[in-house]
């Protein structure tokens, strides 16, 4: 049929003259009203990440973040999620608190879960948030035992103090019969509670700890605490503190002429203790996250893949980073196919391969792996288990 516009125009003159030019003025209100209604929401998933990226912690924070965007660009690259995309909503902890973050991810940008946490008090206050939301969160850093204990929405991908200070007794007696520790420990990002945690432990493995001294965040000059402890003749020194921190501890404590082991938790394995630290994290015994060798193939790739994309060789907290979206990814695919939630998905991840190994969430979603312990040598974090090798 031939389209006649001449005709058209008539009727729609003729249409529009049955209304008044007030009505003729509501139309394009209508027309935005109606606009303004349709949802025009994508079928991205949103994932809130909260980390502090300034301040004390930023390096590792952003090592961290480097891994998990790593995997969201592999992920999306790859199609998604079920043809979804992963969209990362990024708030700093140090320029929001971590209470107003959480809140703004969840109620504003309507989050599907949180991760993050870098001190055991930011940890616990989205993990407050997060449980009251019925929202999960997962940390990949924060290692105090209590986080991932007794909770339903929180997962821990990291293995937990109450491992790490496990392992660091048991061969502080095995490997150098030391049988009086001494513990030097901040007091905000360890605490008090996990000083006396390591105590306990300690007293399982025949050990008694000569004394416990906390220092204040900001400290330099560490000599008042280290001299009281010397006092006490221990017969090994155990440092619970930040990377930086325990940099400054281990040059203090040689120069003062103490040769006795020093032990230090995962914060001693980080490039950036090795780094300030220098020739005197010679023989420090830490713990680690995992054995760097277990991804195999897979681990070998994704440092390619991160020196490509950053120009950086990647640590452990970019390792970390990584691992915790993918785990994240195993239970969005389950999501669909087994029709669960997201929480009663990471729920039933009792086991994965990742590029760093093998892991798990026990029953209260806390990991499984058992913690890793190395010696550094010539500036490398070398497993125990490798020691021979070098």
């Amino acid at each position: 049929m031939k389209i006649n516009p001449k005709r058209i125009l008539k009727k729609l003159i003729k249409f529009f003259k049955r209304f008044d030019k007030f009505q003729l003025l509501a139309i394009p209100v209508l027309l935005l009203l109606i606009y303004f209604s349709i949802d025009f929401k994508s079928n991205d998933i949103n994932i809130g990440i909260i980390l502090p990226l300034t301040g004390d912690f930023s390096s590792r924070s952003i090592s961290h973040l480097n891994g998990i965007r790593l995997a969201v660009k592999n992920i999306n690259e790859q199609g998604g999620i079920n043809k979804s995309r992963i969209r990362l909503i990024v708030k700093d902890s140090n320029r929001i608190s971590p209470a107003e973050a959480a809140r703004d991810l969840i109620y504003k940008e309507k989050v599907s879960m949180i991760i993050g946490g870098f001190t055991s008090e930011e940890t616990r206050i989205i993990q407050y948030i997060s449980e009251k939301a019925l929202i999960p969160f997962l940390t990949a850093i924060c290692t105090h035992y209590e986080i991932a204990k007794s909770s339903s929405y929180t997962f821990r991908s990291i293995t937990d103090d109450q491992r790490q200070f496990d392992a660091l007794s048991s061969i502080a007696y095995n490997r150098y019969k030391a049988k009086r520790p001494a513990i030097i420990y901040d007091s905000e990002l360890y605490g008090a509670e996990s000083a006396q945690r390591y105590i306990e432990i300690c007293s399982r493995h025949s050990q008694q700890v000569s004394n416990a001294l906390p220092f204040p965040k900001g400290t330099i000059n560490f000599r008042e605490q280290l001299e009281s402890l010397f006092k006490t003749k221990p017969d090994s020194l155990v440092i619970l503190a930040p990377a930086a921190d325990s940099a400054l501890i281990v040059r203090q404590a040689r120069d003062m002429k103490f040769n006795k082991p020093i032990l230090g938790a995962n914060q001693c394995a980080s490039s950036e203790f090795i780094h300030l630290a220098g020739i005197y994290s010679e023989s420090v015994i830490t713990t680690l996250p995992y054995n760097p060798r277990a991804g195999g193939q897979k681990f070998d790739s994704f440092l390619n893949s991160y020196q490509e994309n950053y120009g950086l060789k990647a640590d452990f907290d970019a390792e970390t980073g990584y691992e915790a979206l993918m785990i994240v990814m195993l239970a969005l695919k389950s999501v669909s196919e087994k029709n669960l939630t997201i929480r009663d998905a990471l729920s039933t991840l009792k086991v994965w391969d990742s590029i760093i190994g093998s892991g798990g969430f026990d029953d209260n979603g806390n990991q499984v792996r058992p913690s890793e312990l190395a010696i550094i040598k010539e500036k490398q974090t070398i497993p125990i288990s490798m020691e021979e090798l070098f």
